[in-house]
């Protein structure tokens, strides 16, 4: 049991290594990676020990073995830690290709190195505990093996140790304002999808995004992973990748005895969970602004600027229903007049929720012609995570033929009732208007491991998601916009550095994101060249 329990918490060790991996803004230091890795031993340890417990148990089993271990095992230990680092660097491998937008390339490599370290380290240890019990059983391999591993741990600590602080801002020069002649409108249809969308348009069923591929440029728009609203909204803005502006989530977690709140937990092991037991409690984050975004650089430029990207009402707060978005949800969904499925409830506080905030945007945009307006809309998203199945049945097996009937259409009306918003904006436009319509992902059915998940958690309903980051969508029409083009992908953080270029204004090299000159006509390129600052973040705006 001793050494089960000591084999459970060197996992729970790499876990809280791991975890300050992914937490950038977070210190590092000794005494809080000992804390959190207590805490983790109560679940995660205790978990990897009875594991460790039963393998051990079941081989001796049926070995036919009944030879007791010693209080203190190295042999034992060897193997069994040899064992848990594999389990763990399945773990780390998974969490560092998902979270990956969050280390610039100076982390990568060092993070690269650990994981390498971890695997040559277990199998070394698979190798000295093989010699010592068929070759050399006399010779203090163990001994060998728990000095490379003192090494690792010692190498990732020195690595996290090492992560850079975020900068504070400096005002080094000061950069000549020019006026702002031209506009930009930008729509963001969270959960827009070409698989989705292509198929209405070549059915002439949405008039007015068909419009925009024709008259203007459009294509696949390239995200990343945690496709979260709030890091993909923060990349948007300052076209940089979480790395740089460390925008990374809008909530925060806080463990008991840590002295420290968390911004990012693991995935792929449930950690999220151990809020359900209690251990662990979910606050609200706002942290401040690590680099200059767009809105920002508009401010010093005294240009005005109207901005609604959320979060705008919570789905579980009590709202008031607006007699003019609950006649618009009547008309869109016509033939739903009667249905209160729980699905199809939260369809609908989407719905509302979207025609609200577009209303009181478009409101906005007409008080204060802004020079550059942008408005997030999500129900989309809510409507595809219910009601993908009943679009595509294929893909999921037997679904009842009465429901495929009844709810086939709830995804299609939700796009019609984004096209009819389309044509609003379009309306609207003004000479020497860019108009920018994208979702930063797409969507795509749920796998099956992925739908039994979610039924063990109580969501059996769900049957699409965007965890993975399938490709968007982006659509741009305009003066100097390509006619009909069909561009290659682009990359959402490459919409500011090209929001800055149609403006005229300088592109920051520290930016991640390029100028997409593909989107526009010749003649526009050659009269407006690319201008560049070493970084907004060194500069002021002198009017």
């Amino acid at each position: 049991m001793t050494n089960s329990l000591l084999a459970g918490f060197y996992f729970a060790l790499l876990l809280a290594l791991l975890v300050f991996d992914l937490n950038i803004n977070l210190a590092f230091s000794l005494i809080a990676w000992v804390r959190l890795t207590l805490f983790l031993m109560l679940t995660y340890g205790l978990l990897a020990a009875l594991v460790v417990l039963s393998i051990a148990a079941t081989y001796r089993f049926l070995m036919g073995r009944k030879t007791a271990l010693n209080f203190i095992s190295l042999s034992f230990l060897t193997l069994a830690l040899s064992f848990l680092t594999l389990v763990f660097l399945v773990v780390f491998r998974e969490n560092y290709l998902y979270f990956i937008s969050f280390f610039v390339p100076g982390l990568q490599a060092p993070l690269r190195t650990q994981m390498l370290a971890l695997f040559v380290l277990a199998i070394i240890g698979f190798v000295l505990h093989y010699r010592q019990h068929h070759l050399h059983p006399q010779r203090p391999y163990a001994g060998v093996f728990f000095g490379l591993l003192a090494s690792v741990l010692v190498l990732a600590a020195a690595q996290r140790s090492g992560y850079p602080t975020p900068q504070k801002l400096f005002k080094l020069a000061n950069l000549e304002a020019k006026p702002i002649e031209k506009r930009v409108t930008v729509l963001c249809l969270e959960g827009l999808s070409l698989d989705i969308l292509l198929p209405y348009t070549s059915e002439r069923k949405l008039p007015n995004f068909s419009w925009l591929m024709k008259e203007g440029a459009w294509g696949q728009l390239d995200g990343f992973t945690p496709s979260d609203p709030y890091v993909l909204t923060a990349t948007f803005n300052t076209g940089k990748l979480p790395g740089k502006h460390r925008l990374i989530s809008d909530v925060k977690y806080r463990i008991p005895g840590l002295g420290a709140e968390l911004e990012v937990v693991p995935r792929f092991i449930l950690f999220r969970q151990l809020t359900r037991l209690g251990l662990m409690h979910i606050l609200p984050n706002d942290p401040k602004p690590r680099t200059k975004d767009i809105w920002t650089v508009l401010a010093e430029y005294k240009a005005p600027a109207v901005r609604m990207d959320g979060p705008f009402i919570a789905p579980s707060v009590a709202r008031k229903i607006n007699p003019r978005t609950d006649k618009l949800f009547r008309s869109v969904f016509q033939d739903f007049q009667f249905e209160s499925s729980w699905i199809f409830t939260q369809v609908k506080q989407a719905f509302l929720r979207d025609a609200d905030s577009e209303e009181q945007a478009f409101q906005a945009k007409s008080d204060i012609q802004p020079r550059v307006f942008s408005l997030l809309l999500d129900g989309a998203t809510t409507a595809e995570m219910y009601f993908y199945k009943y679009s595509f049945p294929g893909e999921f097996g037997e679904i009842r033929q009465d429901e495929i009937q009844k709810y086939g259409s709830v995804i299609e009306k939700y796009y019609l009732f984004y096209d009819q918003i389309i044509s609003k904006y379009l309306a609207s436009l003004k000479e020497g208007e860019l108009f920018i319509v994208y979702s930063p992902h797409g969507i795509e059915s749920l796998p099956f491991w992925k739908r039994v998940v979610e039924w063990t958690l109580g969501n059996a309903e769900v049957s699409s998601y965007h965890e993975q980051a399938p490709p968007g969508v982006a659509f741009f029409y305009g003066k100097g916009i390509i006619k009909g083009g069909n561009f290659d992908a682009i990359r959402l953080v490459d919409l500011a550095p090209t929001i800055l270029y149609y403006l005229g204004l300088p592109v920051g090299k520290d930016m991640d994101g390029v100028v997409r000159g593909s989107l526009f006509e010749r003649a526009f390129t050659d009269e407006n060249p690319v201008l560049t600052i070493t970084s907004y973040d060194d500069v002021g705006i002198k009017k």
